[in-house]
């Protein structure tokens, strides 16, 4: 079986011995006593710090809800002869505009023009029409004062106008550039009224 000698102690032996643990677990009666965590008087306020600021939230949100802040844009921050000039201003702007898209619209191809007239009255009646409402809508941009129901229908008209404008150039269906036409002709009705 083995060869190591009876009165010597085979090296198994030793290796069980070496690896079982040499430290013994105290007695319990030497452990420390467990303290129990007593919640501090801070840790108390953090709900009701909460709680307040909660509360807080809610009536700032309510006083702005009912009572909300004037920016500078709308009119009521400027003085009637502010909202005046801006309303002359854009009334004006509209008429250049208007005269600008009857004007180039109506132009016709003269009789020796060929296909280079055609192709330039088309391109003048699109650039009027483009860049009118992008002038228009420019310009109410830039007169903040200008009264709420003049700036709605001139930015609409704008906008009406480019969209017309960019019927023409990707060619759209008629029956959709006439209902353009149409919308078109009811805002500068409404804008004429409003500039009398």
């Amino acid at each position: 079986m083995s060869e190591t000698p009876e009165h010597e102690p085979s090296s198994a032996a030793t290796e069980t011995t070496e690896a079982a643990p040499a430290t013994t677990p105290a007695p319990a009666s030497h452990a420390a006593p467990a303290r129990v965590a007593q919640p501090s008087k801070a840790s108390g306020l953090i709900p009701l710090a909460a709680l307040v600021l909660a509360v807080l939230a809610i009536a700032g949100a309510a006083v702005g809800w009912f009572y909300p802040h004037k920016t500078a844009g709308t009119p009521g921050n400027y003085s009637e002869q502010q909202v005046k000039d801006a309303k002359k201003h854009i009334c004006e702007t509209f008429k250049i505009v208007d005269r600008a898209v009857v004007r180039n619209s109506h132009l016709k191809n003269p009789d020796n023009g060929g296909p280079i007239g055609a192709l330039s009255v088309a391109t003048a009646q699109r650039f009027a029409f483009y860049d009118g409402g992008a002038f228009l809508r420019d310009r109410v941009a830039s007169e903040p004062a200008t009264p709420k129901d003049l700036a709605d229908n001139a930015n609409a008209l704008g906008t009406q106008l480019e969209e017309l404008s960019i019927g023409y150039l990707a060619g759209a269906q008629d029956f959709v550039q006439d209902e353009l036409r149409q919308n078109l002709d009811e805002k500068i009705k409404k804008i004429v009224e409003i500039c009398k």
